[in-house]
């Protein structure tokens, strides 16, 4: 069985071609004690595999950095002023940010302001959906993880609910850094 990672370079080529040669030591415990919560095990292997990605020049996906893992963490935190707004003006669908009881965290972005969030609660990371809030104000959950949601929208497996339509192809430039 390929690995989530193994399936997202297989989907988006240039990626693959831009690993760096050693893995990413990130202490996880760390990150884990300045954010309050652990993080799913499938960008746990995308952030020890890569640095922060930018696809196509619209979507980010940021990753911590070795030994910068409280600075990592406390951005992941500051990224959730834009849903407690929208959550103090009852624009969030009911969505609210963490750390409140199934509270969301920030996951990856796009450049046009569309968010990706994990909806925290259930005591297991790995079986936190992924929420969607678009620019164009669509909601809208993946269960299955990000690095599942990121493959499939590039794949086109997943539609892209108010995303742009086609999301990325296959053939999206890949920054890492």
């Amino acid at each position: 069985m390929l690995s989530r990672i193994s399936e997202f370079e297989r989907v988006l080529p240039d990626l693959r071609a831009r690993r760096p040669a050693q893995r990413r030591d990130i202490n996880w415990s760390r990150y884990a004690r300045v954010l309050g919560t652990d993080v799913p095990n499938d960008y746990k292997e995308l952030s020890e595999a890569y640095p922060t990605i930018e696809v196509g020049g619209f979507l980010v996906v940021s990753t911590p950095r070795p030994g910068q893992e409280d600075r990592s963490a406390a951005s992941k935190l500051r990224a959730l002023e834009v849903l407690e707004d929208l959550a103090e003006s009852d624009m969030a669908h009911g969505y609210v940010p963490y750390p409140q009881s199934g509270g969301l965290l920030h996951c990856a972005e796009t450049s046009s302001g569309d968010l990706f969030y994990w909806r925290t609660g259930d005591p297991d990371p790995d079986a936190w959906p992924v929420v969607v809030s678009t620019r164009n104000d669509d909601w809208w959950e993946h269960d299955k993880g990000l690095v599942s949601l990121l493959t499939g929208l590039i794949s086109g497996e997943v539609p892209p609910w108010g995303l742009p339509d086609p999301f990325l192809g296959c053939d999206a430039e890949v920054r890492v850094g």
